[in-house]
Parts: C-alpha cells; sequence; structure tokens
C-alpha cells in the first residue's frame, strides 16, 4: 500500500531490462523444474508444481521473443508489443492454476490418494504452446492502448492481469485450508504467490510499462523465484550430506556385516574342529588305554630280559624301550591335541629346563643345524608339566629343522616379559628359524590336528596341534609369526608362577634302585599279561607277590586277613568298581596301607589326584615303580596314572 503514490512514476525506457529478466526468471525456473523432478520418487503434486516452473520457464524466453527491443534494437523476434502483454497475462495467471491443480491433487485427510492422470509436463509445454500460438495470432488486438506517457494497459489487459491475481488468491486459500503450509515447499509458494499477486497488482495499477511498479515488478519476481530456488539447493545439498552420511554408515555397516560373517564362518570351522577333536579324542583315549597296556608289558618284559640275560641283551633291550618311549610319545600327543591329557604341572624355571633339553637334543637335529642359545639367567618360575615342555619343544625344534632343510642357524630364546598396563607378566620361549616360511593361507590352518605340509611319511600333521593344546592348557599364548623366504618365528609365552614352590629338578639317570626286597605286595589287574609281567619284575627285585583279577578278587583277599605292605592296582578294570574306589575303601579301612594306582589312561586319575594322591603314568619304568612302592605311609598315599 505505502507504493501506491509511486507506483505510476515513469522512469526511463529500458526494453532491455525485460531481456535481462526474461533470460534469469528462465534459468531459474528451468533449475527449480529440474530440482523439484530429480527428487526420489516425487508425487503427482510435486510433479504438477515441477511443471509449473517449466511452464514458467518457457513463458520467459516467450517474453525475451515477444518484447520489442529486449532482443534486437527496434521490434522484437516473435510478434508484436500486443503479443508480448496477452503471454505476460497467460504467464502470470497460467503458473497459479498449476498450483491450484497440484493442490487439488493432495490427499486430503481420510480420503485416498487420486488416481493418476494426464502427464503435467506434457501439460505445460501444451499450455505454453497454445499460449503462444494465440498470443501470436491476437497481436493485433489492443492489450496497449496510446497514452501521453507512452504505451498503456488496456482494461482487457488490466482485467486478464487481475484475474492471475484471483487465481494466486485461489492458490494461497487452499493452501491454507488444506493446511499444508507447515511443509516448507508450500510455504515458499505461498511466498512465491503472495509476491506474484502483488507484482502483478501494482504493475497494474501503474497503467503501463517503464513505471517503477512494472520495474518493481520484475524485481520482485526474480527475488521470489530466486528465493525459491535457494531454499531448493539447500534442501539439495542437506539430502546429498545425509546421502553422504548414509553411505559411510552404510559401508561401515557392510564392513561390520562381513566382519561378523567372517567371525560366524571362523565359529562354525572351530565348532566343526572341535565336533572333530572331540570324536578324535574319543579314539585316542580308547587308544591311549591299550596302547599304553602293551607298552607296559613290553617294557616290563625288556627290563627282565635285561635282567636275566645281562650285558648281551642291553643294546637290544635299549632299542625296544627307546620305541617304547616313543610309542608313548606319540600317545601322550594324541592326547595333549584331543584335550584328553592330564597335565602333572610343577613350578619350572626355563633357564635350566631349557638349555638341558635343547643341548640334549642337538643330536637329533644333525650336524648342519647350529642352535644359538639366549635363555636369560633370572627367568620367572612357571607352572607347568615339564615332560609336556620337552615335548612341545621338541616338536619345534623338529619344524625348524625341517623348514631349513637341515642346515643354517637355530635360535632359542627364553626371557622375561613384563606385564604393561595391567596385563600379567610373562616368561616367553621362542623358536626362530630362517627357513622356507609358511604362506598366510597356511598359517590358519598349521594348529590342526593331522594338518601337514610335508611328504608322505616324513611328519604327522601332530606337533603343532601339541604345541598349542599344551600352551592353551597351561595358560599361555602363541603367536606364530612367519614370512615366506624369510623364515618363522613361534613363541609361547606363559604366566609368570608367583607362589614359592620350588622348581622342578630333572631326574638324575643312573640313580640306585631302592632297597624293596622282602615287601609283600598285592599286585590288582584285569589284564593278565600285566599281572605277569609287573609279578616277575617285582619277583625280580625280592618282593613277594600275591595277584588279584580285579577289584572284587583283592577285596576278598583283605577281607580274608591279607595285609600287603603296598596295594598295586589298576585304575580302569572290568566291574562296577575301579581302583580308585578300591583306594578309597583301603584308605578308610586301612589307613597305613600303602596304596599305588596304575592307569594306561584314565580321566580318573584326576579324581585320585583331588583324593590327595600322586599321579604317575604307564608305561613307567622299573626306577618308578620302585620308587613309589619303597616309599613309607606319608600323609598323601601315592597313585599311578
Amino acid at each position: 500500500m505505502a507504493a501506491l503514490p509511486v507506483a505510476s512514476v515513469k522512469l526511463p525506457a529500458m526494453p532491455h531490462v525485460s531481456g535481462i529478466y526474461g533470460a534469469a526468471a528462465a534459468m531459474i525456473n528451468f533449475a527449480t523444474f529440474w530440482l523439484l523432478l530429480s527428487a526420489p520418487r516425487p508425487s503427482r503434486p510435486l510433479r504438477i508444481i515441477a511443471s509449473a516452473y517449466l511452464f514458467a520457464g518457457l513463458m520467459a524466453v516467450l517474453h525475451v521473443l515477444t518484447f520489442p527491443g529486449a532482443l534486437l534494437p527496434e521490434g522484437s523476434v516473435l510478434g508484436t508489443g500486443n503479443s508480448v502483454s496477452w503471454l505476460f497475462i497467460a504467464w502470470r495467471a497460467g503458473f497459479p492454476l498449476f498450483v491450484v491443480w497440484a493442490l487439488l491433487n493432495e490427499p486430503a485427510p481420510r480420503i485416498s490418494s487420486p488416481k493418476p492422470g494426464i502427464s503435467p509436463i506434457l501439460v505445460a509445454l501444451s499450455a505454453a504452446f497454445l499460449s503462444a500460438a494465440v498470443a501470436l495470432a491476437a497481436g493485433d488486438v489492443q492489450a496497449l492502448v496510446p497514452g501521453p506517457a507512452g504505451p498503456q494497459f488496456s482494461s482487457i489487459s488490466n482485467l486478464g492481469a487481475n484475474l492471475g491475481g484471483v487465481f494466486c488468491a485461489v492458490a494461497l486459500g487452499l493452501i491454507l485450508h488444506r493446511r499444508l503450509a507447515g511443509r516448507s515447499l508450500y510455504l515458499w509458494l505461498v511466498l512465491v504467490l503472495l509476491a506474484e499477486a502483488t507484482g502483478v497488482w501494482l504493475s497494474t495499477r501503474s497503467g503501463g510499462r517503464y513505471t517503477l511498479a512494472w520495474y518493481g515488478a520484475r524485481a520482485e519476481g526474480l527475488m521470489a523465484s530466486a528465493a525459491m530456488l535457494a531454499l531448493l539447493a539447500a534442501h539439495y545439498r542437506e539430502v546429498q550430506a545425509r546421502l553422504d552420511s548414509l553411505v559411510v554408515e552404510l559401508s561401515r555397516r557392510t564392513d561390520a556385516l562381513q566382519a561378523e560373517m567372517q567371525h560366524r564362518e571362523r565359529a562354525e570351522r572351530m565348532m566343526v574342529q572341535s565336533q572333530k577333536l572331540e570324536a578324535v579324542g574319543q579314539l585316542a583315549a580308547g587308544l591311549a588305554h591299550d596302547i599304553n597296556n602293551y607298552l607296559q608289558v613290553i617294557a616290563v618284559r625288556a627290563e627282565i630280559l635285561k635282567r636275566r640275560l645281562g650285558q648281551p641283551a642291553e643294546s637290544d633291550v635299549e632299542v625296544v624301550q627307546r620305541n617304547v618311549r616313543k610309542t608313548e610319545h606319540l600317545t601322550r600327543q594324541l592326547l595333549a591335541f584331543a584335550g584328553r591329557r592330564q597335565l602333572q604341572p610343577q613350578v619350572v624355571l626355563m633357564s635350566a629346563q631349557v638349555p638341558e633339553f635343547v643341548n640334549f637334543f642337538r643330536s637329533v637335529l644333525g650336524a648342519g643345524i647350529t642352535v644359538q642359545l639366549e635363555v636369560a639367567h633370572d627367568t620367572w618360575p612357571v607352572k607347568l608339566d615339564p615332560s609336556e615342555l620337552e615335548t612341545a619343544l621338541a616338536n619345534l625344534l623338529t619344524n625348524a629343522r625341517d623348514a631349513m632343510s637341515g642346515d643354517g642357524l637355530l635360535h632359542v630364546r627364553a626371557f622375561n616379559l613384563p606385564g604393561v598396563g595391567g596385563t600379567p607378566d610373562r616368561v616367553a620361549l621362542e623358536v626362530q628359524d630362517p627357513g622356507a616360511g609358511i604362506p598366510p593361507a597356511v598359517q590358519e590352518r598349521v594348529f590342526e590336528p593331522f594338518f601337514t605340509t610335508k611328504p608322505p611319511g616324513k611328519g604327522s600333521g601332530l606337533g603343532l596341534s601339541q604345541v598349542y593344546a599344551f600352551a592353551k592348557a597351561s595358560g599361555a599364548e602363541v603367536l606364530l609369526t612367519s614370512e615366506v623366504g624369510a623364515g618363522t618365528t613361534v613363541r609361547l609365552s606363559f604366566p609368570r608362577h608367583v607362589e614359592t614352590t620350588a622348581p622342578a629338578k630333572a631326574s638324575q639317570e643312573g640313580s640306585p634302585l631302592p632297597a624293596v626286597a622282602g615287601r609283600l605286595v598285592l599286585l590288582v589287574d584285569d589284564n593278565q599279561d600285566v599281572l605277569e609281567s609287573t609279578s616277575g619284575l617285582l619277583t625280580l627285585n625280592g618282593m613277594v607277590v600275591t595277584t588279584a583279577n580285579g577289584v572284587a578278587g583283592a577285596w576278598a583277599l583283605i577281607e580274608g586277613g591279607l595285609r600287603p605292605d603296598v596295594v598295586l592296582s589298576d585304575i580302569v578294570m572290568a566291574g562296577t568298581a575301579d581302583g580308585v574306589e578300591l583306594a578309597l575303601r583301603l584308605r578308610k579301612a586301612h589307613p597305613d596301607m600303602l596304596v599305588v594306582l596304575a592307569s594306561a589312561y584314565s580321566t580318573a586319575a584326576a579324581e585320585a589326584t583331588a583324593q590327595g594322591f600322586t599321579v604317575l603314568r604307564k608305561p613307567y619304568d622299573a626306577a618308578q615303580l620302585l620308587n613309589a612302592l619303597a616309599a613309607r605311609v606319608a600323609p598323601a598315599n601315592v597313585v599311578s596314572a
């Protein structure tokens, strides 16, 4: 209203302003059309509004082509001065009509969405073509009349312009009635329609071209359209940013999903491996029990032959005993990786245990292998099974020798690993070879039982599986690093033992056998070969032996008045009672009677240990057996497993 007094003020005629205005409006409207139509799955109302901007862009182009002086110094490219006025009326009336059409296609509350109809883009193109055709045909109809200050709008022109304002008012009313002003698109359309209606009204009130209102209406229209375009650009920039963040999140979730899939695949492989180990473990337990019984008979019979034949038989007996130890070592490996091996942990110093064993094992490695020992003198004590440690070290040294093809420098290290950041102290045992190395694909399987890359007959596939099982059973961590062509390093990190128990010392070979002559021994077993061979060995050492086939027979002898100095019984026997049960009954009835239990393999050995018995295992040699039998009655009985 404040602009009304000056709306008709005449300004210099600058027809090229219409050219600039039309070109700018066309670019803005076409860009807005493209942005609206680029929305993902645009609704029909949105496509209609996009078509409104397409129509407005086409009309802006026609405006430039038909306005006198916009492109040519004199006249216009198309039509006459009246043609551009009719086109301007169609432009200003057509845009709000498209908006009304879009609003009528917006689904009202509790009303289903309207059915798809004719293409809005086709309507926009048709409307622009029809408007151009009518405007060119009506070029002689006076939309402008001569006036003292230049061309003035005729009453027909004013009526057409006011019609555009009415359509803007209808569109605004529908937006408010349908409560669509809360949407950002329609909120900005309200501003655009208000600017359009105000500009048309002021331009009409000014009475003609090149007035202040005429120039102002064009500037106002450009600013409103530019604001709409800026809104859409900002919206699409936000959409693009959200899309980028979604892509990043999708990538992260994809990586997480792949990691989870790999984790599940590893878990499935581990479950299959666990099931395979369980099956093999059951087989290994049965085999170990039977094989160790056979080995026990062989070992005892070999010892008896050595005693009876003397010097001529020593070399043959040593061969037999060596192979007995190798076979027993193999059964221990089977039980170890199958999780059935009952460890006998002791406090050990690596600084004492490792050099002693490595020096013993040098001859096995061969003359071409040079072993460099790097063992710290102050290694902390660790608690583990010394025999299993020697087995694991033998497996690592043998694998290193094979990887080096029998020639080169082999490093064996033992050192302390102080804890960092709350991690516990550990003692590391490390074997490093400069051999061929292990390919990454093979590294994942090296600890699997029976997996080997060696030729047939050169490896059992049990060496590293024993190392892994022993380490895990001892609470150690296993780290294998290898590079093809650069060698392999295997590190076992054992937890530091903080108790004050004295470290175990290696047994001294060749120590004299204890004096056991005259002792009465009750020998209990359900294996006749074991009974006969063990009875013969004990008799050779001056002991008096009574045998019983099973727990029932042994208990009958005890109840019949037999009072042996020592009861030597197997653990696993046929019948309802086993050796542990016999030992417990004897402890209760005759606490001064020494009991020694023997077993080729049994999980009951752990139960016997928990009951206070010391555990030994088959196949045992004469020294182990006689040392156990020579013991006086002590606070804890002795058990052989």
